[in-house]
Order: C-alpha cells, then sequence, then structure tokens
C-alpha cells in the first residue's frame, strides 16, 4: 500500500512468495506458488505469447472500443490538465512556490484527493485482493495502522512543517542537526523512490497487457510521457489536479466491479459465509511470533511505523500539507486523507473476499488457470464484468491512474529534493524564481525518463523487487528515527543522527523470511 502504500508495504505484497503444500488429500490444497506479484516480470519463465505480453486465458473477453475509449480519456484529461496549468492559468509556474507548492492556497478537496492517490498505488490496488484471497482478513487489521498514523502526523509532526514553511522537508535535518544529515536524508529518499516509480508503474502496465493483448513496451512509454509531459510542465497544481480526478476514477472503478460482482456471486451474505468456510475470516490473531506473515500486532501496530514515516516526512506529502493556506485546513485535508484510504483499503480487501467467494470450488491458480494469484483481480474483472462495455476501461483507467500518481508525485518531490538540496547550493548568486522553476522542470523530464527506461529493467530483473523492498524498510525507519530524535529529543546531535541508516540496515540483514501461512482452497469442481 505506497504507498501503494507505503512504500515497504506495497513491496512486500510485491516479493514474497508461498511455498506448495498439500493439505486434506486432493480436493483441499493450498496455493501452489501464488506470488502476489510473482509472475509479473520477472524474468524469461514469464508465460506470455509476446515478448512484453502476459495474456490472460483466451476465453475471456477483451478490451473493447468503449474501453479503450474510456482509458484514453483519461490520458486525455490529465495531459490537457498539465497544459491548462503550464499555459493558461491565472498563476502559472514559474515561481519556486508555485511549482512545488500551487502558491500554498490550494483548496481541501483536490489535495485531499491528491494525498490518497499517492498514497494508494497499483500495487496496492491489484495486491491487496490477493494478499486476502490467500492469506484471509487479518491483513485488514492496517486499517489501525492507518488511523494511529493519521492521528500522530497531525498532532506531532504537520505542526512543525507547517510553522517552518519550508521548500523540502531534508532542509529541517539541516536546521537541526547539519548539512551532512540534510544530504544523507534526501539522498535515501532520492534512491528509494527512483527505484519505486518504476515498480508501481510496470505492474498496472502488466495488467494492462493481460487484458488488452498490448504489448509492456508500448504502453509503457506512451503512458509514462503523458504522466511526464503533465508534471514537468503544470507542476504542484497539475499534479494535484490529475491525482483528484484519477481518484474519482480509481474509486470509481473499483466500487462498480465490487458491485457488479457481489450481485453476481450472490449477496454479500454469500461472500462472507464462503469465506468462513474456507477459514479466511480473522481479525485477532494474537500471535506474539515475528515469523507468523499476519497478526494483529505486527499488521495494527507494526505497519503504524512504516506508513506514518511516509506520511508525516516523505517530502511528496509534505509538500502537500504546505501547500494548505492554514494549519486547520491542512488538519481536514488529513482528516480526509485517513477516511479515503481507509474506504479504499476495505473495498480492496473484500474484492480478496469476493475473488474468493466466486471461484471458491475452482482455485484458479492451483488449475493453472492463471498463472499466479496477482492476476486473479484483472482474470475477475474480465470474468465477471467483461460482458460491460466500458466497466473493464474504467478499472483498468482506476488502476493506472493510482500508478500515475504515485509516478506524478514522485517526479515533482524529487525535482524540488535535487534542485534545493544539490543544484541551488551550488550555483553562483541569486538564482531568478523563472530560472529555478525552469530548471526544475527540467529535473522532473529526466528524472522521469530514467524512470521508464527502468521500468525495463525491472521486467528483466526480478531481484530488484527484493532489492526495493529491503531498502524500503532501510530509509523508512531510519528517516522516521531522525526526524523524531530532531523533533523530541533536544540533547540529541548530528552524530547519533547519522547512526541510524546503519543501525537498520544491519538489523535488516539479519531478519530471516517469515513463515507463509496458507489458507486452504479448492479445485474439485474445476
Amino acid at each position: 500500500m505506497s504507498g501503494d502504500g507505503g512504500f515497504g508495504e506495497d513491496l512486500i505484497m510485491v516479493d514474497e512468495q508461498l511455498s506448495s503444500s498439500t493439505l486434506r488429500g486432493d480436493s483441499f490444497i493450498s496455493p501452489s506458488s501464488p506470488l502476489l506479484m510473482d509472475d509479473l516480470s520477472l524474468g524469461p519463465d514469464t508465460p506470455s505469447t509476446t515478448p512484453g505480453t502476459a495474456q490472460l486465458p483466451s476465453q475471456l473477453a477483451m478490451f473493447g472500443l468503449l474501453d479503450y475509449t474510456v482509458f484514453s480519456a483519461m490520458l486525455a484529461m490529465s495531459a490537457l490538465i498539465g497544459v491548462y496549468f503550464a499555459f493558461f492559468a491565472k498563476q502559472k509556474q514559474n515561481t519556486t512556490a508555485e511549482y512545488l507548492m500551487g502558491g500554498k492556497k490550494m483548496g481541501i478537496f483536490p489535495v485531499s484527493m491528491s494525498l490518497i492517490a499517492s498514497y494508494i498505488s497499483g500495487i496496492t490496488l491489484l495486491g491487496m485482493p490477493a494478499e486476502i484471497y490467500v492469506y484471509g482478513t487479518q491483513y485488514w487489521s492496517v486499517l489501525i495502522a492507518i488511523l494511529l498514523m493519521s492521528i500522530g502526523c497531525g498532532v506531532f509532526f504537520l505542526p512543525v512543517f507547517y510553522k517552518l514553511q519550508l521548500n523540502t522537508s531534508y532542509e529541517y535535518l539541516q536546521l537541526r542537526f547539519d548539512r551532512r544529515v540534510r544530504l544523507l536524508g534526501s539522498f535515501l529518499y532520492i534512491i528509494s523512490t527512483l527505484l519505486y516509480i518504476p515498480i508501481v508503474v510496470y505492474i498496472p502496465a502488466l495488467a494492462f497487457s493481460q487484458v488488452t493483448g498490448v504489448n509492456l513496451h508500448l504502453v509503457t512509454p506512451l503512458v509514462c510521457l503523458v504522466c511526464i509531459f503533465y508534471t514537468s510542465l503544470g507542476g504542484m497544481k497539475a499534479v494535484v489536479w490529475t491525482d483528484a480526478l484519477q481518484t474519482i476514477l480509481m474509486f470509481g472503478g473499483a466500487i462498480v466491479v465490487v458491485v457488479v460482482g457481489t450481485v453476481a456471486v450472490g449477496g454479500i451474505d454469500v461472500v462472507w459465509r464462503r469465506s468462513e468456510m474456507s477459514e479466511r475470516i480473522e481479525f485477532f490473531n494474537m500471535d506474539p511470533s515475528p515469523t507468523v506473515r499476519h497478526t494483529f500486532w505486527n499488521i495494527a501496530f507494526g505497519s503504524f511505523f512504516g506508513w506514518i514515516t511516509h506520511i508525516s516526512v516523505n517530502q511528496g506529502m509534505v509538500q502537500r500539507f504546505l501547500a494548505m493556506p492554514s494549519i486547520n485546513k491542512a488538519r481536514i485535508m488529513l482528516f480526509i486523507f485517513c477516511v479515503g484510504v481507509m474506504v479504499i483499503v476495505s473495498v480492496s480487501c473484500y474484492t480478496g473476499l469476493l475473488i474468493y467467494a466466486t471461484y471458491h470450488d475452482c482455485d484458479r491458480v492451483t488449475t493453472k488457470i492463471i498463472h499466479a494469484s496477482d492476476q486473479l483481480l484483472p482474470y475477475f474483472v474480465m470474468d465477471v464484468t467483461g460482458f460491460i462495455p466500458g466497466l473493464p476501461g474504467l478499472f483498468m483507467a482506476g488502476v493506472f491512474s493510482a500508478a500515475l500518481s504515485s509516478m506524478s508525485t514522485g517526479l515533482n518531490s524529487m525535482a524540488g529534493v535535487i534542485f534545493e538540496d544539490y543544484i541551488k547550493p551550488r550555483l553562483s548568486g541569486k538564482v531568478s524564481e523563472a530560472r529555478a522553476s525552469l530548471m526544475m522542470k527540467i529535473i522532473c523530464a529526466a528524472i522521469g525518463v530514467f524512470c521508464v527506461c527502468m521500468v525495463f529493467i525491472v521486467e528483466n530483473l526480478g531481484g530488484v523487487l527484493q532489492v526495493s523492498g529491503s531498502l524500503g524498510g532501510v530509509t523508512n525507519g531510519p528517516m522516521l528515527g531522525i526526524f523524531t530524535l530532531g523533533m523530541f529529543f533536544p540533547w540529541a546531535n548530528s552524530i547519533v543522527s547519522e547512526l541510524f541508516p546503519g543501525v537498520a540496515l544491519y538489523q535488516k540483514l539479519k531478519q530471516q523470511q517469515a513463515r507463509p501461512f496458507h489458507n486452504v482452497v479448492f479445485k474439485t469442481f474445476c
């Protein structure tokens, strides 16, 4: 979830694999190897009819003209928003404040929607239903972490950043410690984001390729170039308003699919009853063992620390806080964000139960009807709702919207961090606002092109997922620790703060992979 989640939470869904085992004879088995995003890539063994394409079973309905029209309309509207704010808006993106903070006069609704869209990635929308399908509902208790995270951010972190009114969150580290700590923080952020963006783009692109047959190598550059275009030219305002549009599509597509699927299966009571029969309903697993994949403790409270880092000190999120004209409006925005994320997470979790209830007597993964559990949601959409013209297109527009919002937020925030922390201090003399804005637009475009190229590396190097997931864990903890030290421990100095990344890396390397827990699935009636 990011985070799709937070960064670390999303990549946990991407990278962990289940081993096969047989329970209760031939009819009652566990998934054979359903990586939640396992065969997304990753390497030459991915089933595919052509390079860059991994299609769903051929008997399913494919995209029609109306589906392509809906998807194309989303891209066209996003591009037009960028053009408007770049060339036709009264306040063009010619100053640092306009480009990074939207002039600090943004409205509550669009920024709230932007926060939600930036936080919910395509990995979340595709991976969370598969997570619930395979492991059950214990992950749903992440709602507690979301609530605690929002309260903690609004009470402790938001007032500090809003009072200082900084261009980047890492400026605080220089004010509190020294420039070395600031550069350390911004460097960790840049590296982790550069690795995260290609993954959140690649996964929805692969899902799109599966349901359309369009080559992955064609759709990825095309969609990403649209995102780079409106982000580079339109700045924060374009990013926020496209995010608002994309959030509406995200909610709309997910909810319509859920409604149609629930009616088709016979109602919510059928979904719940079938899930209970398969032992997928679990909310209070109090096992204290850290080796259990999902317990109440590691989800409700463990997720809190990763998520609060992403929302409280992450540059993209801090920019949105500072785009509000008052701290009270920023807190209202944070409340709306909390409710919105809880809703979309709940819809995604319910979707996992719905998919199981639909295929309760014939698991699509173990029977090899689909090749991996990451294909469950695209398969479900085309199987159950494919007869409704335009609905699959709306759903894929929503999934891609989540990816584009994460990408646009990352590009805009990285442009500000690179310019403010690395380029501006090395420029001789005072830099004009117009020149600074132009340089950030160039940086944004260059980073975007780099991320597009990285997508093709992600496709062929499965190990990058593990590296990225580990890096997310390594960077989130130290960043939260450094900022917490600075804000709440006045005696802490820069030497202590610089120890955090090394300690976190050491602890990460010592961790062992948790034992997977398997829920049972049927294949008797296939």
